[in-house]
């Protein structure tokens, strides 16, 4: 994964756990403190720097995970990023659409990227099937995190309910995503 990625976790590991905890993160991981965003590192250091958060934060993957899919949006992109998110939707619906096309803008600028790629099926006015495909494993819950990012972003609230693997091709992972405008009472 690009420097940037592992420059995000480093982030949020500051931001909300504190100086103490990353150095013991990234020392753990074997992983350095700082990373150069344009760089391409190997996927084993951001999945060692996630084993080691589980253990010195005692937090599950899951959790980690999930919130840096929220922070990704919340702070990396809507912060550095906001040209590229601007011009990939107006909306939840039409930006979550965008993703595989914000995708290919961004393999322009890093060579050797290779970005996950979404589908979707608009099951009704506030649903629809969000299938995921990844040659990486166990990433899920950075994109609920990431889909739940979005939809603060764009003022929704959001469901996310996984569908079984067995009603699906592999290496699809399938949810269903409702969402609705944040109530304000």
């Amino acid at each position: 994964m690009y420097g940037m990625v592992n420059q995000a976790v480093r982030g949020l590991v500051l931001e909300q756990f504190g100086q103490d905890a990353w150095k013991n993160i990234h020392e753990k991981a074997g992983a350095p403190e700082n990373f150069d965003s344009f760089n391409n590192y190997d996927d084993a250091i951001t999945y060692g720097l996630v084993g080691a958060a589980t253990e010195v934060l005692e937090l599950p993957a899951e959790k980690i995970l999930y919130a840096f899919g929220e922070y990704w949006v919340l702070k990396v992109a809507a912060q550095s990023y906001a040209d590229l998110m601007d011009k990939t939707g107006t909306d939840f619906l039409s930006f979550v659409k965008g993703l595989d096309h914000m995708h290919s803008r961004i393999k322009v600028t890093f060579p050797n990227y290779k970005p996950p790629s979404f589908r979707v099926q608009v099951l009704s006015e506030a649903r629809f099937q969000l299938d995921y495909y990844s040659d990486r494993e166990g990433l899920l819950p950075f994109v609920e995190g990431l889909m739940h990012g979005l939809a603060t972003h764009f003022e929704q609230e959001v469901e996310i309910r996984q569908v079984p693997d067995d009603d699906h091709p592999m290496p699809c992972k399938r949810m269903e995503v409702s969402y609705h405008p944040v109530s304000n009472g």
